[in-house]
Protein backbone atom coordinates (compact mmCIF):
# COMPACT_ATOMS: atom_id res chain seq x y z
CA UNK A 1 0.00 0.00 0.00
CA UNK A 2 1.48 3.32 -1.00
CA UNK A 3 0.89 5.12 2.24
CA UNK A 4 3.56 6.74 4.37
CA UNK A 5 4.05 4.81 7.57
CA UNK A 6 5.49 6.98 10.31
CA UNK A 7 8.12 5.81 12.75
CA UNK A 8 5.48 6.12 15.46
CA UNK A 9 3.14 3.78 13.60
CA UNK A 10 5.92 1.23 13.08
CA UNK A 11 6.62 1.32 16.81
CA UNK A 12 2.89 1.09 17.53
CA UNK A 13 2.48 -2.02 15.39
CA UNK A 14 5.55 -3.61 16.99
CA UNK A 15 4.12 -2.95 20.42
CA UNK A 16 0.75 -4.38 19.42
CA UNK A 17 2.24 -7.54 17.98
CA UNK A 18 4.53 -7.98 20.95
CA UNK A 19 7.53 -8.62 18.73
CA UNK A 20 9.65 -6.02 20.51
CA UNK A 21 8.61 -6.78 24.06
CA UNK A 22 11.61 -7.63 26.24
CA UNK A 23 11.37 -10.12 29.09
CA UNK A 24 10.15 -8.67 32.35
CA UNK A 25 13.14 -7.57 34.39
CA UNK A 26 11.93 -8.96 37.67
CA UNK A 27 14.01 -8.21 40.74
CA UNK A 28 15.13 -10.83 43.22
CA UNK A 29 12.24 -9.87 45.49
CA UNK A 30 9.77 -10.58 42.68
CA UNK A 31 11.37 -13.72 41.31
CA UNK A 32 11.66 -15.68 44.54
CA UNK A 33 8.92 -18.12 43.64
CA UNK A 34 9.79 -20.38 46.58
CA UNK A 35 7.34 -18.00 48.27
CA UNK A 36 4.68 -15.68 46.86
CA UNK A 37 6.43 -12.59 45.42
CA UNK A 38 5.88 -9.16 46.91
CA UNK A 39 2.57 -7.93 45.51
CA UNK A 40 3.59 -4.27 45.70
CA UNK A 41 7.22 -4.41 44.52
CA UNK A 42 8.26 -3.16 41.07
CA UNK A 43 11.33 -3.75 38.94
CA UNK A 44 13.37 -1.02 37.23
CA UNK A 45 10.80 -0.80 34.41
CA UNK A 46 7.93 -0.35 36.81
CA UNK A 47 6.62 -3.87 36.31
CA UNK A 48 4.97 -5.86 39.05
CA UNK A 49 4.66 -9.55 39.83
CA UNK A 50 1.00 -9.34 38.79
CA UNK A 51 2.03 -8.10 35.35
CA UNK A 52 4.40 -11.04 34.94
CA UNK A 53 1.82 -13.55 36.13
CA UNK A 54 -0.78 -12.05 33.77
CA UNK A 55 1.64 -12.17 30.85
CA UNK A 56 2.46 -15.81 31.59
CA UNK A 57 -1.16 -16.85 32.08
CA UNK A 58 -0.57 -18.04 35.64
CA UNK A 59 -4.12 -17.64 36.89
CA UNK A 60 -3.38 -19.25 40.27
CA UNK A 61 -0.62 -16.74 40.99
CA UNK A 62 -2.75 -13.89 39.65
CA UNK A 63 -5.51 -14.87 42.07
CA UNK A 64 -3.07 -15.07 44.99
CA UNK A 65 -1.44 -11.71 44.21
CA UNK A 66 -4.83 -10.03 43.96
CA UNK A 67 -5.78 -11.44 47.35
CA UNK A 68 -2.55 -9.98 48.72
CA UNK A 69 -3.39 -6.50 47.53
CA UNK A 70 -1.73 -6.28 44.13
CA UNK A 71 -2.90 -3.22 42.20
CA UNK A 72 -5.00 -4.58 39.34
CA UNK A 73 -4.61 -1.33 37.40
CA UNK A 74 -0.92 -0.69 38.01
CA UNK A 75 0.93 0.43 34.87
CA UNK A 76 4.62 0.13 34.07
CA UNK A 77 6.72 2.89 32.50
CA UNK A 78 5.27 2.14 29.05
CA UNK A 79 1.71 2.23 30.37
CA UNK A 80 1.19 -1.52 30.13
CA UNK A 81 -1.21 -2.99 32.70
CA UNK A 82 -1.80 -6.59 33.81
CA UNK A 83 -4.96 -6.68 31.67
CA UNK A 84 -3.03 -5.58 28.59
CA UNK A 85 -0.46 -8.32 29.11
CA UNK A 86 -3.16 -10.97 29.54
CA UNK A 87 -5.24 -9.74 26.58
CA UNK A 88 -2.30 -9.56 24.19
CA UNK A 89 -1.13 -13.05 25.10
CA UNK A 90 -4.57 -14.65 24.88
CA UNK A 91 -5.01 -15.67 28.52
CA UNK A 92 -8.79 -15.61 28.77
CA UNK A 93 -9.00 -16.96 32.34
CA UNK A 94 -6.63 -14.27 33.59
CA UNK A 95 -8.54 -11.59 31.68
CA UNK A 96 -11.70 -12.76 33.44
CA UNK A 97 -10.03 -12.65 36.86
CA UNK A 98 -8.67 -9.16 36.30
CA UNK A 99 -11.96 -7.78 35.00
CA UNK A 100 -13.81 -9.28 37.95
CA UNK A 101 -11.43 -7.39 40.24
CA UNK A 102 -12.03 -4.07 38.53
CA UNK A 103 -9.38 -3.92 35.81
CA UNK A 104 -10.00 -0.93 33.54
CA UNK A 105 -10.85 -2.31 30.12
CA UNK A 106 -10.65 1.17 28.61
CA UNK A 107 -7.11 1.99 29.79
CA UNK A 108 -4.43 2.94 27.25
CA UNK A 109 -0.68 2.52 27.26
CA UNK A 110 1.71 5.39 26.51
CA UNK A 111 1.18 5.14 22.73
CA UNK A 112 -2.60 5.13 23.02
CA UNK A 113 -3.21 1.41 22.57
CA UNK A 114 -5.94 -0.40 24.53
CA UNK A 115 -6.28 -3.99 25.68
CA UNK A 116 -9.01 -4.43 23.06
CA UNK A 117 -6.68 -3.37 20.26
CA UNK A 118 -4.01 -5.78 21.48
CA UNK A 119 -6.44 -8.68 21.63
CA UNK A 120 -7.82 -7.81 18.18
CA UNK A 121 -4.36 -7.68 16.60
CA UNK A 122 -3.56 -11.11 17.99
CA UNK A 123 -6.92 -12.57 16.93
CA UNK A 124 -8.15 -13.41 20.43
CA UNK A 125 -11.81 -13.07 19.46
CA UNK A 126 -13.37 -14.27 22.70
CA UNK A 127 -11.22 -11.88 24.70
CA UNK A 128 -12.29 -9.11 22.33
CA UNK A 129 -15.90 -10.03 23.06
CA UNK A 130 -15.32 -10.10 26.83
CA UNK A 131 -13.53 -6.74 26.88
CA UNK A 132 -16.33 -5.08 24.94
CA UNK A 133 -18.81 -6.56 27.38
CA UNK A 134 -16.83 -4.99 30.20
CA UNK A 135 -16.96 -1.49 28.79
CA UNK A 136 -14.03 -1.34 26.40
CA UNK A 137 -14.72 1.23 23.68
CA UNK A 138 -14.99 -0.67 20.39
CA UNK A 139 -14.27 2.54 18.46
CA UNK A 140 -11.39 3.93 20.54
CA UNK A 141 -8.68 5.42 18.34
CA UNK A 142 -4.92 5.75 18.63
CA UNK A 143 -3.27 9.13 17.94
CA UNK A 144 -2.76 7.87 14.36
CA UNK A 145 -6.51 7.26 14.04
CA UNK A 146 -6.31 3.48 14.10
CA UNK A 147 -9.12 1.47 15.68
CA UNK A 148 -9.34 -2.14 16.78
CA UNK A 149 -11.18 -2.88 13.52
CA UNK A 150 -8.53 -1.23 11.35
CA UNK A 151 -5.75 -3.04 13.19
CA UNK A 152 -7.51 -6.43 13.10
CA UNK A 153 -8.01 -5.95 9.35
CA UNK A 154 -4.34 -5.08 8.93
CA UNK A 155 -3.27 -8.27 10.69
CA UNK A 156 -5.82 -10.45 8.88
CA UNK A 157 -7.74 -11.44 12.01
CA UNK A 158 -11.09 -12.33 10.44
CA UNK A 159 -12.77 -13.70 13.57
CA UNK A 160 -11.85 -10.64 15.60
CA UNK A 161 -13.10 -8.41 12.77
CA UNK A 162 -16.45 -10.22 12.85
CA UNK A 163 -16.81 -9.80 16.62
CA UNK A 164 -16.00 -6.09 16.38
CA UNK A 165 -18.54 -5.59 13.60
CA UNK A 166 -21.18 -7.44 15.60
CA UNK A 167 -20.57 -4.96 18.42
CA UNK A 168 -21.08 -1.81 16.34
CA UNK A 169 -17.54 -1.04 15.23
CA UNK A 170 -17.64 1.94 12.89
CA UNK A 171 -16.74 0.35 9.58
CA UNK A 172 -15.85 3.54 7.70
CA UNK A 173 -13.52 5.27 10.13
CA UNK A 174 -10.23 6.33 8.58
CA UNK A 175 -6.75 6.39 10.02
CA UNK A 176 -4.56 9.48 9.69
CA UNK A 177 -3.64 8.84 6.04
CA UNK A 178 -7.26 8.36 4.97
CA UNK A 179 -7.09 4.57 4.90
CA UNK A 180 -10.17 2.54 5.85
CA UNK A 181 -10.41 -1.05 7.06
CA UNK A 182 -11.78 -2.05 3.64
CA UNK A 183 -8.80 -0.55 1.82
CA UNK A 184 -6.44 -2.37 4.17
CA UNK A 185 -8.22 -5.71 3.72
CA UNK A 186 -8.32 -5.29 -0.07
CA UNK A 187 -4.64 -4.39 -0.19
CA UNK A 188 -3.80 -7.41 1.96
CA UNK A 189 -5.84 -9.87 -0.08
CA UNK A 190 -8.09 -10.77 2.85
CA UNK A 191 -11.23 -11.92 1.04
CA UNK A 192 -13.15 -13.01 4.16
CA UNK A 193 -12.54 -9.67 5.85
CA UNK A 194 -13.53 -7.77 2.70
CA UNK A 195 -16.80 -9.72 2.60
CA UNK A 196 -17.50 -9.02 6.29
CA UNK A 197 -16.79 -5.31 5.94
CA UNK A 198 -19.00 -4.98 2.85
CA UNK A 199 -21.79 -6.85 4.61
CA UNK A 200 -21.64 -4.27 7.42
CA UNK A 201 -21.83 -1.22 5.19
CA UNK A 202 -18.24 -0.43 4.26
CA UNK A 203 -18.06 2.41 1.71
CA UNK A 204 -16.83 0.55 -1.35
CA UNK A 205 -15.81 3.78 -3.11
CA UNK A 206 -14.03 5.52 -0.25
CA UNK A 207 -10.67 6.83 -1.51
CA UNK A 208 -7.64 8.60 -0.10
CA UNK A 209 -6.65 12.11 -1.15
CA UNK A 210 -4.29 10.46 -3.63
CA UNK A 211 -7.11 8.52 -5.28
CA UNK A 212 -6.47 5.10 -3.79
CA UNK A 213 -9.61 3.04 -3.19
CA UNK A 214 -10.13 -0.58 -2.22
CA UNK A 215 -10.65 -1.44 -5.89
CA UNK A 216 -7.49 0.33 -7.02
CA UNK A 217 -5.43 -1.36 -4.31
CA UNK A 218 -6.83 -4.82 -5.06
CA UNK A 219 -6.31 -4.35 -8.79
CA UNK A 220 -2.69 -3.31 -8.39
CA UNK A 221 -2.05 -6.41 -6.29
CA UNK A 222 -3.92 -8.69 -8.66
CA UNK A 223 -6.46 -9.99 -6.16
CA UNK A 224 -9.11 -11.02 -8.67
CA UNK A 225 -11.63 -12.47 -6.21
CA UNK A 226 -11.59 -9.24 -4.22
CA UNK A 227 -11.85 -7.16 -7.40
CA UNK A 228 -15.02 -9.04 -8.30
CA UNK A 229 -16.48 -8.67 -4.80
CA UNK A 230 -15.86 -4.93 -4.86
CA UNK A 231 -17.34 -4.52 -8.34
CA UNK A 232 -20.43 -6.49 -7.34
CA UNK A 233 -20.79 -4.07 -4.42
CA UNK A 234 -20.71 -1.12 -6.82
CA UNK A 235 -17.04 -0.13 -6.82
CA UNK A 236 -15.96 2.31 -9.55
CA UNK A 237 -12.58 3.82 -10.36
CA UNK A 238 -11.86 7.18 -8.72
CA UNK A 239 -11.73 10.00 -11.26
CA UNK A 240 -8.32 11.02 -12.47
CA UNK A 241 -6.45 8.13 -10.86
CA UNK A 242 -3.70 6.54 -12.93
CA UNK A 243 -2.68 3.15 -11.54
CA UNK A 244 1.03 2.49 -11.16
CA UNK A 245 0.59 -0.88 -12.87
CA UNK A 246 -2.18 -2.87 -14.48
CA UNK A 247 -3.21 -6.44 -13.88
CA UNK A 248 -3.10 -8.36 -17.14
Amino acid sequence: MSRSVSVCLILLLSALAGCATPPLQVSTALSAFTDIPNAQARDSSGRTALMQAARDGDDALVRTLLKRGADVNAADKTGMTPLMHAARNGHAAVVELLLDRGAHSWARNKVGVTSLMMAAVKGHAEIVRRLIGSGASVNARTPQGDTALILASLYGQAEAVQVLLEHAAFVNLREANGITALMIAADGGNTIIVQALLAHGADVNAATAGGESALVLAREKGFRAIIELLKQAGAVEPRGYSPSREVA
